[in-house]
């Protein structure tokens, strides 16, 4: 290929594309009337898209596209209808077939899971969700046997269930109803995420869901350092986001969109990890501020989240105060050992300040302008993986990274009411 972005994100792209399976859900017909059948993984680049189809690979001048019916702009129009319909039983019922009937299968199970597991009544549901009546109760399929529903609650303990979703899938061993509107917001999560930073940041489509983990407590929780706290482990290791939930009546696993935004991360920007070292990040204060700050936009009632302003920056802020660092130092904290080894004040101004000093840089209303600098940085730090360089931060920005320390202490200041 002529163009060497290009050449770079198509070796990126290798690893998840030559385990996708065959997939022609989107459809793009191209001015000379011919249809482009496969999936789109390249719906921000400007030049040329590329289509894939399990092996096959087509590449498309964006030129030449003429209209497309595509697996993301269903995905938000589901999630428009749901948010729509969302006090209406009935309605969201009808979501099913809408769903099912534009070939977002994942989606629909969700919505139809979600509705039976409130109405155990609804035939028609457990019918599409191939769930066998048996004995006056419906049989649920789960590990090769047909349970019950108080049986299949007891056998998640032991085999965890997974449910299958668009961009992202999750495995559970209790709370199947909210687990099923976790993995709902989830996918959510990923409409929020392209809105925001689709077109900024190129980012490549999800082709293969991205898995998370889900333990019922703390207790089950394999931990990644001194306290409980969600991570996740980057191809080609694990590849996998481990979360838990918290408290005598959780509604979300703890940091649920931070979690699901390491793997939107992997997926649709960096690509793969450090082969010889799994806690190793390509850049980790700015994969803890980008997870955090969607984190913090991510708000509403669990199962129907959606993007606001982020919330509770005066306690952020509050936090990225309580300690004497400098920017200089912050960009380059390991993952682990800063963020995860320990759990003190230290460990806490850390992950505060990432999340802090992201938001700062994203800010579009104020001046200095950085917000479009900071896209072209991430971009090279992650998806060129040009790492948490000094001088490649000073570089894009258009000055030392220490000037910016006395207008970025100011906004925390304003923030945390000092």
């Amino acid at each position: 290929m002529a163009n060497p972005t290009c050449a770079l994100l198509c070796f990126t792209l290798l690893p998840a594309l030559a385990t996708a399976q065959s997939d022609n859900r989107d459809r793009i017909t191209r001015t000379d009337g011919r249809v482009v059948e496969g999936r789109l993984a390249t719906p921000f680049a400007t030049d040329e898209w590329l289509v894939v189809d399990g092996g096959k690979r087509t590449r498309v001048p964006v030129v030449e596209v003429a209209t497309t019916d595509l697996v993301k702009d269903r995905v938000a129009e589901f999630f428009a209808r749901r948010w729509r319909h969302r006090r209406s039983t009935r309605a969201l019922g009808y979501l099913v077939d809408w769903a099912e009937r534009r070939e977002l299968h994942g989606l629909a199970r969700l919505q139809a899971l979600e509705l039976v597991l409130q109405d155990d009544d609804n035939a028609r549901l457990h019918e599409f969700l191939g769930h066998k009546r048996r004995g006056g109760e419906w049989r649920w399929p789960h590990d090769g046997k047909w349970l019950s529903f108080d049986k299949l609650t007891a056998a998640m303990l032991d085999t965890p269930l997974r449910l299958p979703g668009e961009r992202f899938s999750l495995r559970c061993d209790a709370g199947l109803l909210t687990n099923v509107r976790a993995l709902l917001d989830l996918e959510r999560l990923a409409v929020a995420w392209f809105d925001e930073f689709g077109k900024e940041l190129a980012l490549r489509e999800v082709l293969a869901p991205i898995e998370i983990r889900t333990f019922r407590n703390a207790n089950a929780f394999p931990k990644w350092g001194f306290r409980p706290r969600p991570y996740f482990v980057p191809p080609p290791h694990d590849d996998l986001g481990r979360t838990f939930y918290a408290g005598p009546a959780p509604e979300r696993p703890e940091d649920l969109f931070f979690l699901g935004t390491q793997g939107l991360l992997y997926r649709t920007l960096i690509g793969q990890g450090n082969r010889q070292d799994s806690r190793d990040r390509v850049c980790a204060w700015l994969e803890i501020g980008l997870g955090m700050h969607m984190q913090a936009r991510m708000q509403g009632d669990a199962g129907f989240a959606r993007p606001e302003k982020p919330r509770h920056l005066d306690l952020r802020a509050l936090q990225a105060l309580g300690r004497g660092y400098r920017l200089t130092h912050l960009v380059h904290l390991p993952m682990y050992a800063s963020f995860y080894l320990t759990d003190d004040t230290h460990t806490a101004t850390n992950w505060a300040a990432a999340q802090m000093f992201t938001a700062w840089l994203l800010d579009g209303d104020k001046q200095p302008a950085t917000r479009a600098k900071f896209f072209s940085y991430a971009k090279a730090a992650l998806r060129e993986r040009k790492g948490d360089s000094s001088s490649l931060f000073d570089r894009i920005m258009g000055q030392r990274i220490e000037a910016l320390e006395p207008a970025f202490h100011s906004w925390l200041n304003q923030l945390a009411g000092n």
